[in-house]
């Protein structure tokens, strides 16, 4: 049986999470996040995690704690039981978020998913990690698959020690065994709408908006709180996301906080740029709709996809 799904993706701050609460409500749906970070309980602040609404019912949000791990086999195994059951209840199933794995996991036949983790592997390189100099894992992944460690930023650390991980267990490079990239998933029938920007300054201003805001709502003080309570560091999982591991440097002392506001501005500004180079790549599929966001509001994407959906689809 193949399983409908309305997925709405885009960069950081393009307003994703408020269009797919609206569309949820015109089309009685539920959500699945498709955010890598909002996983994590207490982690509220800096991942930018909606407020409550109980009118719609939301998946894959504050399922884990802080010093666990979820990988992207972890993401599509709950959200494709997800779709299921929602599709079995006669409602629609809505995945929103900007994790470019995550997505691609439902839509594509990811054959690299099936190599299963090495929890010994992984954290000896955690522990390398730590103790070498910066990018020594991603300067290990260039060495060994240079078209999938340009994919990365050094500081992905998560995605390059699963690639390695990948290479250990197959011996093979992550860009060879990745073969079912390009080959959909028959089990999904995905309708998705890719929010983007041709002058992104739009959205960069959004970001570093953004980014003030959560250092007002008291990003730093949610930090001490979590990285106390769970014991973390800078080689957990968690504090790789942006907006967290700029703290350890601010509360090591080694930049200030003006510093610590421009560094989390400038590594989520280009997340946002990776997010739109990542996500074109769906504009060559028929089931891609994309809507140019440059001087619109979530209201009129909202409209522009119910009317999309209503005219084109069957819901």
């Amino acid at each position: 049986m193949t399983d409908n799904v309305i997925i709405i993706t885009g960069p950081t701050a393009s307003g994703k999470s408020d269009i797919a609460i609206n569309v949820a409500k015109a089309f009685d749906g539920e959500i699945i996040s498709a955010d890598s970070q909002q996983v994590y309980r207490q982690m509220d602040i800096g991942t930018n995690k909606i407020k409550n609404d109980h009118s719609i019912t939301h998946h894959l949000i504050d399922i884990i704690d802080p010093n666990e791990n979820f990988s992207v086999e972890d993401f599509s195994n709950k959200a494709t039981n997800i779709i299921r059951k929602i599709n079995e209840k006669g409602k629609v199933a809505i995945v929103a978020g900007g994790t470019g794995f995550y997505i691609d996991s439902l839509i594509f036949d990811m054959n690299y998913g099936k190599v299963k983790q090495n929890p010994e592997f992984r954290e000896r390189l955690q522990n390398l990690n730590g103790k070498k100099e910066n990018n020594y894992l991603y300067e290990k992944l260039l060495e060994i698959d240079p078209l999938t460690a340009k994919k990365y930023h050094p500081n992905e650390t998560n995605r390059i020690i699963r690639s390695l991980e990948i290479y250990n267990s197959t011996g093979k490079a992550p860009s060879e065994v990745r073969t079912g990239e390009k080959r959909l998933n028959k089990d999904i029938n995905p309708i998705l709408f890719f929010l983007n920007y041709k002058d992104r300054s739009e959205v960069y201003q959004k970001i570093n908006n953004r980014v003030i805001k959560m250092i007002d709502n008291g990003l730093i003080e949610e930090f001490a709180e979590v990285v106390k309570e769970y014991d973390l560091n800078q080689a957990s999982q968690s504090m790789a996301a942006i907006g967290y591991k700029e703290i350890f440097p601010f509360i090591n002392e080694e930049i200030d906080i003006d510093e610590l506001i421009d560094l989390i501005q400038k590594n989520t500004r280009h997340y946002a740029k990776r997010q739109i180079t990542w996500m074109k790549r769906y504009l060559k599929y028929n089931f891609t709709h994309e809507i140019i966001m440059d001087n619109l509001d979530t209201n009129d994407a909202t409209d522009i996809i119910i009317s999309t959906i209503k005219d084109t689809y069957e819901f």
